[in-house]
């Protein structure tokens, strides 16, 4: 790597040699003064110094980088538990409050999972957690909270679920 930094830096000092000897030579036959000569130089220049920089700064940074490798991660089993119990309720088909609108002063919750839609009744248990009450403000719902739902953060308690969230 430090090969190629040094290579890097003696390709811009030989490109401003370089440059030096051109501007002292003869004028080419498209350049009609040597101000003509000289800024056509220089930005041959400058865009030489900008692409040995680049690659003089990409080899810095690849020898500055250390490389690291990955050590595996110890996970203790309730770890891998909670792990498999976020994952399976990732993956388990949402249940989403499709439409709630009041029928002969009966408020009535319908429910989507997928394709298919279903009443929600007081009393049904959606993932663990129960029905209590549907009002005009949602569908109330009632979970016992646990010890492992208070150490895994997990949604315990009374919520309401409102028009298009999902459990």
């Amino acid at each position: 790597m430090s090969r190629t930094i040094e290579r890097a830096r003696a390709k811009v000092a030989g490109a401003l040699l370089v440059v030096a000897i051109g501007a002292a030579a003869a004028l080419p036959s498209g350049a009609q003064t040597i101000g003509e000569l000289a800024d056509a130089q220089r930005l041959k220049q400058q865009s030489e110094i900008a692409k040995l920089r680049r690659e003089a700064a990409a080899a810095e940074i690849l020898l500055a980088a250390p490389s690291k490798q990955a050590e595996p991660v110890k996970l203790s089993e309730e770890e891998i538990k909670a792990i498999a119990r976020k994952r399976a309720e990732a993956s388990r088909p949402k249940i989403v409050l499709h439409s709630l609108y009041a029928r002969n002063g009966v408020w009535i919750a319908e429910l989507a999972e997928g394709q298919r839609l279903a009443l929600a009744l007081v009393g049904m248990n959606l993932y663990g957690q129960r029905i209590v009450a549907i009002d005009q403000r949602g569908v109330h719902l009632s979970k016992a909270c646990t010890a492992a739902d208070v150490r895994e953060k997990a949604r315990c308690g009374n919520r309401t679920l409102n028009v298009g969230e999902a459990i």
